[in-house]
């Protein structure tokens, strides 16, 4: 399985008796691509962040290929999602003074799978494909528009081609022209690569793309009498 979920239950410190996720059961075979939809403050991004191992449920198993990220140490756990794991953010998280280029770069840092020709290569490759100007690879991320930031995002989480790709609404800053290219190239890439991918958004009208569709409050059981 690329993710197997057992018995997962998370809250926030600040919020103890607010319990976000609670899910019994759910899993991912390898290569499969699922839409999950959702209302905004329903536990979308706390479920990512724990598929990704950025945060350690309080209770229960999380496994990604095998792999227990809720018993690895910190520092193994951020080398496994470099090494498996692309994640586009819902607020992008780029550098604001580097330019579009060296914030893709940064995603290979610990990785370590590339040279740096071949990468830079991958890297304008992909920033083409997504429409991106050659004439703006050199801006800072602080001077791209919102669009341009996020399709850089979404570059920087596909270049080391990871096993699993997770996306938090990675098309709410684009138009309608530039997020059904996306979600084509997107789709294309998975496919051609093999790419398990869990893909969280509100927009339905973008899940047509997926033959795997599910609804957050039929996986997460918070709220369900015991």
């Amino acid at each position: 399985m690329a993710i197997d979920l057992l018995n997962v239950r998370f809250h926030y410190p600040q919020q103890p008796n607010h319990e976000v996720l609670n899910i019994p059961l759910w899993t991912l075979p390898v290569g499969e691509q699922v839409f999950i939809h959702g209302p905004s403050g329903g536990g979308k991004s706390t479920l990512l962040s724990v598929l990704s191992g950025l945060l350690i449920p309080d209770e229960g198993q999380v496994s990604i290929f095998g792999q227990r990220l809720d018993q690895m140490p910190n520092r193994r756990r951020n080398q496994f999602r470099a090494n498996h794991i692309g994640y586009v953010f819902q607020q992008f998280n780029l550098i604001p003074y580097l330019n579009a280029l060296d914030n893709i770069q940064l995603a290979s840092r610990f990785a370590q799978r590339k040279k740096a020709p071949v990468l830079l290569g991958d890297i304008k490759k992909l920033l083409t494909d997504l429409n991106i100007s050659a004439s703006d690879w050199h801006k800072p991320a602080r001077a791209l528009s919102i669009g341009q930031q996020q399709r850089v995002a979404i570059a920087r989480a596909l270049i080391n081609k990871p096993e699993l790709l997770i996306a938090d609404e990675p098309t709410s800053s684009l138009d309608p022209f530039n997020k059904e290219a996306f979600m084509a190239l997107l789709m294309s890439m998975v496919s051609e690569n093999g790419i398990s991918l869990v893909f969280v958004s509100h927009d339905l009208s973008l899940s047509h793309y997926f033959n795997r569709v599910e609804s957050l409050n039929v996986i997460n059981r918070c709220g369900d009498s015991p």
